[in-house]
């Protein structure tokens, strides 16, 4: 989208309705209920809402339905861990230990030596597949560190390349340690309010007030809510 005259606005806006048009036919090809997209560039905003929220009780997606957004979470984790290193306040390639001296893991030398480059990179080396729910309160993160423990070492880290889902419960940790609060807090500060996404919430009971959209699988082709959707 590069502006070349003064009808660059409306060729930018041309170009947002050719991607509105190709994730349509997408949705259409792959039977997603709906969508919400948005693009930012050069102090432009375009967003549009395609689609229902559900395909039992459709209402319309808008720009301002909320999803679920996932692994999408480590985006932000690691824009908010990336902001304290500019602060000086974590550094990518000092030991975890220097901010938690309690981590331990199965592998006393990872333990000693794993950095928070290896944990937002996902080449720790640890046996990542890993969820559990340490439940609410401002310690939940602190309480999940020392589970960490029972997960196999695979390689060392910083030599393979291996999605990570556990790394990222110490990054979350690491973020409440340099910041002094707790994880959905410094992540609002730092990345959220910026970015003006004033909506977000980290809890399912929040968004009942607001337009969400909830998750579907597929059943032979045809969508249906997934039970349970969060």
């Amino acid at each position: 989208m590069e502006p070349v005259n003064g009808g660059a606005v409306m060729t930018e806006a041309a170009t947002f309705s050719g991607l509105v048009e190709f994730i349509r036919e997408a949705m259409e090809r792959w039977h997603v209920p709906g969508v919400a997209v948005g693009v930012y560039h050069r102090g432009g905003q375009w967003t549009a809402g395609l689609g229902v929220t559900s395909v039992t009780q459709p209402l319309l997606v808008s720009a301002e339905t909320l999803f679920q957004i996932g692994s999408i979470s480590k985006t932000v984790t690691a824009t908010a861990a990336m902001r304290l290193v500019e602060q000086g306040r974590l550094a990518l390639d000092a030991p975890v230990r220097r901010w938690l001296p309690e981590l331990e893991l199965a592998d006393e030398d990872t333990a000693a030596r794993v950095t928070l480059r290896h944990l937002l990179t996902h080449t720790a080396g640890w046996a990542g597949d890993y969820f559990d729910d340490s439940g609410r309160g401002d310690d939940a993160l602190a309480r999940i560190l020392p589970r960490l423990k029972r997960l196999e070492q695979l390689t060392p880290p910083g030599e393979v390349w291996a999605y990570n889902n556990a790394g990222f419960y110490i990054a979350g940790r690491l973020i409440e340690v340099a910041s002094g609060k707790v994880y959905e807090e410094a992540a609002r500060e730092l990345v959220l309010e910026p970015l003006g996404m004033k909506d977000c919430t980290f809890f399912p009971e929040a968004v009942m007030t607001r337009s969400y959209a909830v998750g579907h699988d597929l059943d032979h082709d045809t969508p249906r809510v997934a039970e349970p959707w969060a």
